[in-house]
């Protein structure tokens, strides 16, 4: 191999070929979420999969941070999704016994967003804390 009829030594191939690697493999790590949030939509209310016992849960993430947040529906009947709408973040709306997903990119700045269902956003409503 050469470059303007110059040849290329092994260590500049394989640095090259190093690079190209590197560069191709970026925009699957920094996309991959940090952590899963796990939620279940049941009787018209979001909760964590951890806690069935707290409607409407407060989501606690950090700034910057990048996670994924699955939602189980177990409302038989009921179609249901989860959005955070001032982050532009929904995902489609799932059926019962279905589950969906949402990778949220949180601000960087502290703060708090709202989350909802859209199709039942006076009842399914909750907040995201973005601490530091």
């Amino acid at each position: 191999m050469s470059v303007l009829g110059q040849p290329l030594s092994a260590k500049l191939i394989a640095v090259l070929v190093g690079l190209m690697l590197v560069v191709a493999l970026l925009p699957a790590v920094s996309s991959t979420p940090t952590r899963k949030i796990a939620l279940v939509a049941k009787g018209m209310a979001f909760y964590l999969e951890a806690d069935l016992q707290t409607p409407n849960p407060t989501i606690e993430v950090k700034a910057g941070e990048r996670v994924r947040i699955v939602l189980r529906n177990q409302d038989r009947g009921m179609t249901h999704d989860f959005a955070v709408p001032t982050l532009d973040a929904a995902l489609t709306p799932i059926g019962w016994n279905e589950s969906g997903d949402v990778v949220l990119d949180v601000p960087r700045q502290p703060g708090t967003y709202q989350y909802v269902c859209r199709p039942h956003s006076l009842m399914m409503q909750g907040t995201i804390r973005v601490t530091p």
